[in-house]
């Protein structure tokens, strides 16, 4: 890796404790990469300690400051537009970065040009020195958005889109619109299992009120540019093959992408099948219920019910067209939800880069 080819932007505001303890795992793990500490208006203390590590850093630090708290998210804009490095990495200040975090990242989103957005595994930190227990880690699947606890952003993709939206508070909304628009450009977003980091959660400042009033706010303008996230359940009746699931496939990969969540009913043998073939956890908007060996049909009821009281918005479809879905007169047949997100694609998103996306996959 070559020097200073990362650029990892932490913007700060106060917390000195925190801030310490992720500045020092990054310059103990990370010792390649610039930083860019964004003092986001904090106090004397926190600034001392911004100006101490920047002067250890020498050429390995840019410190930006601003004399007053300007919000999360324009403090990551700033740093994004200032990094240099082709690629770069968003750290709050109260993450804690790992031995061998950073390598997985960087040669996920250097094998994949596709991926604008990466984010590692993260597991919620207990305090201690000694490290939050690590569970085997999965593949690298698609998610439906990043994480600012820590977020790889390819500085193509933000030259092509610009920063996140400031427009948002800085919590899941303005997260899931980065990748939406991050779609439309023809990038997705990939979670690397492999790649650890430690994190705690965000204190929340300000009258409960506010807050609530914002997050309503984020949720109506992202679904005012993006439309409701819509949740699907999709019923693969007896005979069902992969090849079946291969063709339908693409079009329910578009949808997750988009943002709505999808329930696939399939028997063993095809769950193995598409285990095996990867489809199983493909992308965290797509899961797949294994049916009962034993009355499959029934089986099918109770996961459709069950999702119908989670899901205000649940359709039922067809999984082959024809064939009827145990328990639900009403579903719809497969070819009017490829004509939905269709339609979708069409409206809200580029469809050529959409479908170019869906068709490399």
């Amino acid at each position: 890796m070559n020097s200073h080819s990362i650029d990892i932007i932490v913007p700060v505001w106060n917390r000195p404790v925190e801030t310490r303890d992720c500045l020092v795992t990054l310059m103990e793990h990370t010792p390649g990469a610039r930083l860019i500490l964004v003092d986001n208006g904090s106090d004397r203390e926190t600034e001392r300690l911004l100006q101490e590590f920047a002067e250890i850093l020498d050429d390995r630090a840019l410190l930006l400051r601003n004399d007053v708290n300007q919000g999360y998210i324009r403090a990551v804009n700033r740093g994004l537009a200032r990094a240099e490095a082709d690629i770069s990495i968003v750290v709050r200040n109260t993450s804690r970065v790992t031995a061998g975090w950073l390598e997985p990242l960087v040669a996920f989103a250097e094998r994949h040009p596709e991926a604008g957005v990466v984010t590692p595994h993260l597991i919620q930190d207990n305090g201690g020195r000694s490290g939050a227990h690590r569970q085997e880690p999965a593949a690298p699947h698609e998610v439906s958005h990043g994480n600012l606890a820590v977020m790889l952003v390819k500085k193509e993709l933000f030259e092509r889109i610009g920063g996140l939206s400031e427009e948002m508070d800085g919590g899941v909304w303005c997260l899931k619109d980065y990748s939406r628009r991050a779609f439309a450009a023809g990038s997705l977003t990939w979670s690397v299992p492999a790649s650890v980091v430690l994190y705690r959660d965000e204190i929340l400042f300000g009258s409960e009120v506010r807050r609530a009033e914002a997050l309503q706010r984020s949720m109506t303008l992202y679904r005012q540019k993006w439309g409701e996230e819509l949740a699907y359940c999709l019923h693969f009746p007896q005979g069902a093959d992969l090849n079946v699931v291969e063709q339908k496939f693409p079009v329910i990969l578009t949808g997750a992408r988009q943002g709505c969540q999808f329930h696939l009913l399939v028997r063993l043998q095809l769950y193995r099948a598409m285990q095996q073939a990867g489809f199983v956890d493909r992308h965290d908007n797509i899961r797949v219920h294994c049916l009962p060996r034993i009355m499959p049909e029934r089986g099918a009821s109770k996961v459709l019910a069950a999702l119908t009281a989670e899901h205000s918005t649940l359709t039922a479809v067809t999984g082959i067209d024809g064939i009827p879905f145990p328990g639900a007169a009403d579903a719809i047949p497969f070819a009017d939800l490829a004509r939905r997100v269709n339609s979708e694609t069409a409206e809200r998103y580029n469809p050529d880069k959409g479908a170019a996306i869906c068709a490399g996959s």
